[in-house]
């Protein structure tokens, strides 16, 4: 008996690959046979699945792709059923071609085992017309398949088919020696990885489900019921409601179910936090996509950002680029996704073309597709807020979502985010609750200094304060109402105090830019070049600086500002 793994079917499989499946069991014991593999990460995130990947150690790797559907036809340009969005064939060549790529670039050694491949239609008659693409030895249909009365009769007719296959190109190497056990094995551990799903590891998924909604609060545990039974669902909630975590988990839950789900974000820095954290999930989830939209849609689409992009790139030339891809048929169908979900919703909703970008990859609004928006759609719309209203009522409209607000705070000592509220000049009851209760004094404060190096000094002091209190480096991060470049962090860093840029690597002291950090938390958070001589047109900012932190915030703030501040934290919000 082969060795096929996983060693059993779960109820998701297609009754054509159970077919496949039960036959493979009766090959030579030397054989291994990989079921559902998932090689999207290794192509752009692209659909490229394989049903079966068989070892044969005498003679290379069959990939296999299984179509179970009971007719099938071609007929001009399309393939009936609708089901069948791209050619069964150009599958197949591409999950081959895809594994062979990867496989030498792991183990370049490897280069010397041929990789072929072929259809089944297990439970369908089809007639292979003469063509100058497809062989006939890379089909097999109802008819043949069933003619075999054991499975070893079936094992042998895969053999010979993979040997024409081989012979008919030159280009595919002959298997000089056989494959040691060694190979075999180091070729199992390349595939398993990527396996589309992995039913022997049920125990351990159901075991983080139950760990994840231990940690989740009362208002925040439905949402994952409403993710797993309605198709469209819209989560809203302040800054440190939880949003984010509870995105990670449905997309994850989504993916281990095995549907293809894509979470995005539009800030570089929580996507790429996003991103990382995900990575870390064992088994390894190929079908979960998770980033920045704008690099999601690059990397899908295989658009190249330049090194040192002008702004024509971004408004012009990328939303070219990518639509043209899109409105490719044949580019879609590999492309789109079974369940999207965009946390800090706003942001992507402000940005038509990212967000109709997205809508793309999610054709129609049906049951077996989802898409999911958690976002703070009052308080954190710092641009284009009749676009995102707009946007948001066109999907409401269309989809007809589930809405569920978050109102408690999980990140902020009360201190802290009811001054983030009075400086923002947002509704009071924006917070239900707190959760780590009302924090002191100690927590907050503000500075007004007088002139550039009385603000670098106080700085310097705050840093110096918070080592003494414990904090580590990584764990204090400065943010700017400026950009980078004209930001106190910038000066010092020229003044000799070593700052990281908090899009960079390191563990030291961060600074970034408040709109850059929005999603983002740190224990300490150091508001700096806060000035409001131009009005209040950067109040909002307030609110999303101040929330980032968990324990501790300072603001350094112009002496202009002085009386606009001390207006707002009384309450008195005329201008």
């Amino acid at each position: 008996m082969a060795r096929l793994i996983p060693s059993f079917m779960d109820d998701r499989t297609p009754p054509g690959e159970r077919d496949v499946f039960n036959l493979l069991a009766a090959a030579p014991v030397d054989w291994v046979a990989v079921h559902s593999l998932d090689l999207s990460p290794w192509n752009n995130d692209l659909r490229t699945e394989v049903d079966f990947v068989v070892i044969m150690p005498d003679a290379g790797i069959l990939c296999v792709e299984v179509k179970s559907h009971p007719n099938i036809t071609f007929v001009g340009h399309r393939w009936y059923p609708a089901s069948i969005r791209r050619s069964p064939f150009k599958q197949a060549v591409d999950g081959s071609s895809t594994f062979r790529r990867r496989l030498v670039d792991l183990d370049p050694g490897l280069r010397r085992v041929p990789v072929v491949h072929c259809c089944i239609f297990p439970r369908a008659p089809f007639d292979l017309e003469p063509n100058l693409s497809v062989q006939p030895w890379e089909l097999m249909d109802s008819r043949e398949f069933t003619r075999f009365r054991h499975g070893s009769e079936f094992c042998a007719d895969l053999r010979a088919r993979m040997l024409r296959s081989i012979r008919a190109d030159r280009r595919i190497p002959t298997l000089q020696e056989s494959l040691t056990s060694d190979e075999i094995d180091a070729i199992v551990a390349l595939c398993v990885p990527v396996q589309r799903w992995r039913p022997d590891m049920r125990h351990e998924i159901e075991q983080r489900e139950r760990e994840a909604e231990a940690k989740l609060r009362d208002q925040q545990r439905p949402v994952l019921k409403l993710a797993a039974t309605n198709p469209s669902v819209v989560v809203s909630g302040g800054a440190g409601t939880g949003k984010t975590l509870i995105a990670m988990e449905v997309a994850r839950r989504a993916a281990e179910s095995g549907r293809r789900v894509a979470l995005v974000c539009f800030n570089q820095l929580i996507g790429d936090w996003i991103r990382d954290r995900l990575s870390e999930v064992r088994p390894a989830l190929p079908q979960l996509v998770a980033g920045r939209a704008i690099r999601v849609l690059a990397e899908m689409t295989g658009v190249k950002i330049p090194a040192d992009p002008l702004q024509q790139f971004w408004e012009n030339e990328l939303p070219q680029q990518i639509g043209k891809r899109l409105s490719d048929p044949e580019f879609k169908a590999v492309a789109e996704l079974d369940c999207l979900i965009v946390d800090e919703a706003q942001d992507i909703l402000a940005r038509r073309w990212i967000w109709q970008s997205l809508l793309q990859l999610v054709p129609g609004i049906a049951a077996e597709r989802c898409i999911l928006l958690f976002g703070d759609f009052e308080n954190q719309v710092l641009t284009e807020r009749a676009e995102v209203e707009r946007a948001l009522a066109e999907f409401e409209s269309l989809a007809h979502p589930v809405r569920w607000p978050l109102s408690e705070n999980c990140r902020n000592y009360r201190i802290v985010g009811d001054t983030a509220i009075r400086l923002a000049g947002l509704d009071p009851g924006t917070y239900s609750d707190y959760l780590r209760g009302s924090g002191e004094i100690r927590n907050y404060d503000i500075y007004f200094y007088a002139d550039d190096r009385d603000q670098l000094q106080r700085i310097g002091q705050w840093l110096r304060e918070l080592r003494e209190k414990g904090y580590k480096s990584s764990e204090v991060t400065l943010l700017s109402f400026a950009g980078d470049e004209r930001s106190a962090a910038a000066r010092l860093n020229k003044a000799g105090i070593v700052l990281r840029p908090a899009r960079g690597p390191g563990d030291g002291t961060s600074y970034a830019s408040v709109h850059a950090y929005k999603g983002m938390e740190n224990k300490a958070i150091i508001l700096t070049d806060v000035s409001l001589r131009d009005g209040d047109s950067y109040r909002s900012l307030f609110y999303t600086g101040v929330t980032r932190a968990t324990e501790y915030v300072r603001i350094a703030c112009e002496s202009g500002s002085r009386d606009a501040l001390q207006r707002w934290l009384e309450g008195d919000d005329e201008t």
